[in-house]
């Protein structure tokens, strides 16, 4: 036990420190930390990314009760090393209900680490983490700014949402966020039938329940990670959420279809489009990231997927195309708003000052893509965002200044309906729909 957690401290000290300098993700950091340190041990890897991601989900009271702590009162006086160790500590002793000798053991396994000589500086905060009182810090903070710690959000977020559903539903979805959201699979039939790769899942340990979307179900158990299993690697199901099927489901592609997927990488939707298409038609998946299309690349050919090409252009651009699709999914970058429960640290990241760019960004690649659709064709739009400037003010622009598209209706009804008058378009928020929080919109170009 005593390896396993110094182990865990170790990739999760060094995870935050590369989080830090360079923005990678939780998944991404623990990847690189671990290859590394050369440590591969599942319930080491296991522990240090619940570390990694129930630290960075909370770092804005953490860092309150860090700074409270500290003689100096600033956090980033100290080393990477120190400051994130510190944080990882005031996790696992206000946030975990350890008990006094695994906290014991944690600073132990802390000060092998780093290094006692390292520690000594800050060990008189050690003594006075123990004896801190978080809700006592936050008791008489005006209310945004103390809903903001307790839910463990950004100040702006935080009146974001009470403006956009009111006080009660705002803390409903704010207190969704710091449970990681239901994981679900779409299962393959490009390689097996339904019933054979239902029956390999359960062979592996896998427990399923349906959901009502097409070709998907939620994972209520697993013994092993999933991406470990050998369905996995056979390539006969894909993790995906039940927001972003519905997206493709909703883009509803024919077999023989000539379909463009904007903004396609990592591949998880190109797959489900082929999928729905059984593997018949032409899917061209563009992304202007090579790193990214490298990964769509593995996937694709991990889910037998054979009707898809890609190729490397920025969708804000003319596309070097002359086709027309009878499909055009557009799932942009955006601010992930709908995603803090899955990647905690995009909570941090996301400045209101960004979302302009972003929106303006979005409506470009919308207009790009809007002159590849042939008349009486689909154009699809998703993103992972909560925020009415990705979602409904984009299609009110567009559709303003496109009279020869109209917003139709999406054949799933799950979710909620858009806002701003747009009820065909379709609202996902995490506290209801038990997924990430979503938006999707779906246009047909006049005949």
């Amino acid at each position: 036990m005593r390896r396993l957690l110094q182990d865990s401290i170790a990739l999760a000290v060094e995870a935050l420190s590369w989080m830090e300098l360079e923005g990678l993700s939780e998944r991404q950091a623990l990847g690189r930390v671990s290859r590394q340190l050369q440590l591969f041990d599942v319930s080491s890897l296991k522990l240090g990314f619940s570390l990694i991601a129930e630290t960075v989900r909370r770092l804005n009271m953490i860092d309150l009760v860090a700074a409270w702590s500290l003689s100096t009162g600033k956090l980033d006086s100290w080393s990477l090393g120190v400051k994130n160790f510190l944080r990882l500590y005031i996790f696992w002793v206000h946030f975990r209900n350890s008990s006094p000798n695994e906290i014991l053991s944690f600073l132990s396994g802390g000060r092998k680490v780093l290094g006692r000589n390292e520690l000594l500086p800050v060990e008189e905060a050690f003594g006075k983490i123990l004896g801190c009182n978080p809700k006592a810090l936050i008791l008489n903070k005006p209310e945004h700014e103390r809903v903001s710690l307790e839910t463990y959000h950004e100040v702006w977020f935080v009146e974001y949402c009470y403006r956009l559903l009111g006080r009660h539903d705002a803390l409903a979805l704010l207190a969704q966020d710091l449970q990681p959201p239901p994981m679900y699979i779409r299962t393959s039939t490009l390689k097996l039938d339904s019933e054979e790769v239902l029956r390999n899942l359960q062979n592996e340990g896998v427990s399923l329940r349906k959901v009502g979307v097409e070709s998907l179900w939620r994972v209520e158990k697993t013994l092993r990670p999933l991406i470990k299993l050998r369905s996995y690697h056979l390539g006969i199901f894909q993790i995906q959420d039940l927001a972003s099927q519905a997206a493709c489901i909703a883009a509803d592609p024919k077999p023989g279809d000539m379909v463009l997927d904007v903004c396609a990488a990592p591949g998880v939707k190109t797959c489900s489009l082929a999928q729905t298409m059984n593997n018949q038609g032409t899917i061209i998946s563009i992304d202007i990231s090579r790193t990214r299309m490298r990964v769509w690349k593995g996937e694709v050919e991990r889910m037998g997927v054979k009707v898809a090409q890609s190729l490397i252009a920025d969708a804000c651009q003319n596309l070097p195309l002359t086709l027309m699709a009878d499909v055009i999914l557009v799932d942009p970058p955006c601010s992930s708003t709908g995603m803090f429960a899955k990647s905690p640290s995009m909570k941090w990241r996301v400045k209101p000052e960004s979302i302009k760019n972003l929106s303006k960004a979005q409506s470009r690649m919308l207009e790009v893509s809007s002159d590849h659709v042939r008349s009486g064709g689909t154009l699809a739009y998703s993103t992972c965002s909560l925020l009415v400037e990705e979602n409904e003010a984009v299609i009110e622009r567009f559709l303003k200044t496109h009279p020869d598209f109209i917003l139709t209706p999406i054949s799933i009804r799950l979710g909620s309906e858009a806002l701003r008058g747009l009820s065909e378009a379709r609202r996902f928020y995490p506290h209801r729909d038990n997924c990430n929080g979503f938006f999707l919109a779906k246009m047909k170009r006049l005949d």
